[in-house]
């Protein structure tokens, strides 16, 4: 039993509901998988797997950050955890930017246990797997440039830069210090990369700009 044990995967849950949390750590022990933790929080996880180092984790909906940049900060953890997130509603645009950035498995929050477990399983064995609901915003039903513009010429270099910088989880006002450029030349900047993109905010530039081939 032991070496069993000692052989066991771990993991962590995030998300800000308890009965969810509960939800996937019944799912995850069924599949054999010890769940050493969960929390409401992306930042405690963070920390958690960064001292703990978990196998695995698994991101809900947590209560203090975007599932996005939840994932991007876990993921910069050494070891980095096969992480799977699953989406609250609303938030498919984020599926490509999600698997750029190296997401293993993609479900909705609100799928079923089995599917659940199926995109656990998944992931495991080196993903990433993307549940058939989510393929769409995968493929990317986004609307391309037209054919005279290429990427290049859809951002100039500046609003390139800024992208950059808020792929990376960059505040406005950080983004501003790092480019030595004012708050309001930044947020002029932002309303054009969004009306270049269609986005309406900064999950779904960031989706967008991934199928697009900006972030790479």
């Amino acid at each position: 039993m032991e070496a069993a044990d000692e052989l066991a995967l771990s993991a962590l849950v995030v998300d800000e509901l308890a009965l969810v949390r509960a939800g996937i750590a019944a799912v995850l022990h069924g599949r054999g998988i010890d769940v050493v933790g969960n929390t409401r929080s992306a930042r405690d996880a963070v920390s958690v797997t960064t001292m703990d180092h978990p196998d695995l984790v698994v991101c809900g909906a947590p209560a203090d950050l975007a599932i996005a940049d939840a994932v991007r900060r876990l993921l910069r953890t050494r070891p980095a955890p096969v992480v799977v997130a699953l989406l609250p509603p609303a938030h498919e645009h984020t599926v490509g930017y999600l698997v750029a950035m190296g997401a293993r498995g993609i479900a909705l929050r609100t799928s079923e246990p089995e599917e659940i477990g199926t995109v656990v399983d998944a992931a495991l064995k080196g993903g990433p797997y993307v549940v058939p609901q989510l393929h769409a915003a995968l493929s990317g039903a986004v609307k391309l440039p037209p054919l005279a513009e290429t990427d290049d010429e859809l951002l100039s270099s500046r609003e390139r830069e800024v992208l950059v910088l808020l792929a990376e989880g960059r505040t406005n006002r950080e983004i501003a210090a790092s480019l030595s450029v004012t708050l309001a030349t930044v947020k002029s900047h932002l309303v054009r990369v969004y009306a270049k993109l269609e986005a309406n905010n900064r999950n779904e530039a960031l989706g967008r700009a991934v199928s697009l081939g900006l972030l790479r």
